[in-house]
């Protein structure tokens, strides 16, 4: 009795002990055996599989290269604020003289019109100041309240036209400036103020009158060698009429082109 209960107990030890492996030995031969979570296996048996981009832990490298474009933009941002560029100015009148043609007419005279071909020459001293001298032949006739005066009442009132006058000015410009022409050019322009005194010489008598002048003008620079000019200029001067001596005054308007000598321009400091 004794012998047959060690051997039960013996085969159930053996039976105990041999159950593992017999659960080992029942799994399918292909099924691979579960990695640990750290194991380089597992990392190996995934390889196309890559964590999204939105949840990737930041690297140090893609942190600094991030810092990096920030601080760019910022800089140039600062950059711009803080930077101010001042163009060449197109053209410079500094130790150039301008040839000057032209014309113009009277404006508001109530009894004579005078139109006038003018011609002149600046020497622009610096960018601000000029001196220079011009002339004009006028072509004066008496108009239609003139006409009208003598017709109406039987007057014969004397008639000045002034036959030619010239004149020695001074030029100073004070204001500097750009347009942009209909989107098509960027002009330079400039005004000016001018005064001068000269002499002139009427139908009435044969003396030359002296005579003074006061004006305003705009100059557009259309090319580095060309200029438009639109001017108005107040001369005044003394007629001897027989009734007796009056002051005369004929406000002109005109139109004059200007060509620079030389053509061209150096800049002591090139862009």
């Amino acid at each position: 009795m004794r012998k047959s209960s060690m051997a039960l107990l013996a085969t159930l030890t053996l039976v105990w002990f041999a159950l593992p492996a017999v659960s080992a030995e029942a799994q399918p031969a292909d099924a691979p055996a579960a990695a640990p979570p750290d194991s380089k296996e597992s990392e190996a048996a995934k390889p196309d599989q890559a964590p999204p981009a939105n949840t990737a832990p930041m690297t140090g490298k893609r942190k600094r290269e991030r810092l990096s474009v920030e601080l760019a933009r910022q800089g140039e941002a600062e950059l711009r604020k803080s930077v101010r560029v001042f163009q060449q100015r197109y053209l410079l009148k500094a130790g150039r003289v301008e040839l000057l043609l032209g014309g113009g007419t009277t404006i508001g005279d109530p009894l004579v019109n005078h139109l006038s071909a003018d011609a002149g020459l600046l020497f622009h001293i610096n960018e601000e100041w000029a001196v220079g001298g011009w002339g004009s032949k006028p072509f004066g006739e008496a108009n239609e309240t003139f006409l009208a005066i003598q017709r109406d009442f039987g007057l014969f009132p004397e008639r000045s036209f002034i036959q030619g006058m010239g004149f020695a000015e001074v030029q100073w410009s004070p204001v500097f400036g750009k347009f942009s022409s209909f989107g098509v050019a960027v002009l330079q322009m400039d005004a000016y103020l001018l005064a001068g005194a000269g002499a002139l010489r009427t139908t009435i008598g044969e003396d030359i009158k002296p005579a003074g002048q006061i004006g305003a003008g705009l100059r557009i620079h259309l090319l580095r060698a060309l200029t438009l000019s639109f001017e108005i200029r107040d001369i005044v001067f003394q007629e001897s009429f027989k009734l007796g001596d009056r002051m005369m005054q004929h406000l002109f308007g005109g139109v004059r082109i200007g060509l620079w000598i030389p053509p061209t321009v150096q800049y002591r400091y090139q862009r």
